[in-house]
């Protein structure tokens, strides 16, 4: 069986029926926001930044925008819709390049740490009334010595999260289950969260206690899912940038 993910979890949460449609049927779209897109270029570009800043080794902000632009023209299609009114490609890309540009004067010479992982694949179990495979990519992962590590999360949405919101985020406190089991040196582990469109970084921690409670609450979502017949649809405003609009 494909395994679970915290992306995949939550698509089941906003809507059954685009669950069942994605994960059930199978039906693959290619269609894509531009939000999305927007999303994964920025990520693209930082991923490029961090691979070429290990080692001593320096990129100046012309570079990373040069490349952040080369890979928009590469990847763009027309498959990618705007739902916004009167908003333009091109004015995604600017908001990209302002994004990328802050990162780079906030964090410049990116010495934070040592790198260990970038876009790095996490596969782990929970374990509930039995066990369920999980996957997950980190968008990196930095050693800061001693067995303390920090996940990082790099987000282009508008929306910035409250403090009682980053304490119930289940993706990056998945990925600390995951790092713990996959790195036996592992001690502490901070989560970062870089939102990107407010030029904010945002850190919480996790207790083992909360670690366990949220390993129960995951695996009883999935038995959920497992044991479910009727998957129906969930109007709400996100339908507006789903993938399967035109089939609901």
């Amino acid at each position: 069986m494909e395994p679970y993910s915290h992306s995949r979890l939550s698509i089941y949460e906003q809507c059954p029926h685009r669950y069942r449609l994605r994960y059930i049927d199978g039906i693959e779209m290619d269609a894509m926001s531009i939000e999305a897109f927007t999303g994964s270029v920025v990520h693209g570009a930082l991923e490029h930044l961090y691979s070429r800043t290990g080692g001593g080794r320096s990129m100046e902000p012309e570079e990373l925008v040069a490349y952040m632009r080369g890979l928009w023209d590469e990847l763009f299609r027309d498959s990618i819709f705007i739902a916004r009114r009167n908003a333009s490609a091109a004015e995604y890309e600017l908001k990209a390049e302002a994004m990328l540009l802050a990162y780079y004067r906030r964090h410049h010479p990116f010495r934070e740490g040592t790198t260990v992982g970038l876009e790095h694949e996490l596969r782990f179990s929970i374990f509930g009334t039995r066990e369920h495979d999980m996957i997950g990519y980190v968008d990196r992962i930095t050693c800061l010595g001693d067995g303390v590590y920090e996940i990082h999360d790099y987000k282009t949405g508008q929306r910035l999260p409250s403090p009682a919101d980053l304490r119930r985020d289940r993706q990056l406190a998945l990925y600390e289950i995951g790092l713990r089991r996959s790195l036996p040196d592992v001690k502490e582990v901070q989560l970062v969260w870089h939102h990107l469109a407010h030029d904010r970084e945002l850190r919480s921690e996790r207790t083992k206690g909360e670690l366990e409670i949220l390993e129960s609450e995951t695996s009883a979502l999935i038995e959920s899912i497992e044991g479910c017949n009727r998957f129906p649809r969930r109007k709400g405003p996100l339908c507006r940038w789903c993938e399967y609009s035109g089939m609901c």
